[in-house]
């Protein structure tokens, strides 16, 4: 079974700053990107994964989220949740057809989207991480 991720870009909101009325020529024209500021302790549903970023960037991070999704035979129900930070290891769990398959608890700075496909069977080079952080769950 193959999972890919797409990677679409994303837009940043821009807000105009106040000017200060000593700068207020060189300030007048410029905009500053603000970035939102993520929630480190509350759940993210991504859904199905329309955004993959949406999973993705908090799964980098080991920040709780959940994806569904479909295989690709259309008829295998996949789950896959990011629970956190637990013991300095990051909490893994996948469901196939509602039915938990694996629980792993990855080291710090493993869990990735290799780390991830590896998980699926698609060789990335990672297979003991995989092996012995998935069996250290059960």
């Amino acid at each position: 079974m193959v999972i890919s991720f797409t990677l679409v870009a994303c837009g940043s909101k821009k807000t105009s700053p106040v000017p200060d009325t000593n700068q207020a020529a060189t300030t007048a024209n410029q905009t500053v990107t603000t970035t939102p500021v993520a929630d480190k302790t509350a759940m993210v549903d991504c859904g199905t994964g329309q955004d993959p970023f949406c999973f993705v960037n908090r799964m980098n991070e080991c920040l709780p989220v959940t994806i569904k999704m479909m295989g690709g035979d259309n008829s295998t129900k996949i789950e896959m949740t990011i629970l956190g930070v637990e013991n300095e290891k990051c909490h893994f769990q996948r469901k196939i057809n509602d039915a938990l398959n694996l629980n792993c608890f990855f080291p710090k700075g493993t869990m990735n989207s290799d780390t991830l496909d590896q998980t699926f069977g698609n060789d990335r080079g990672l297979q003991k991480v995989v092996d012995d952080a998935c069996k250290s769950g059960w």
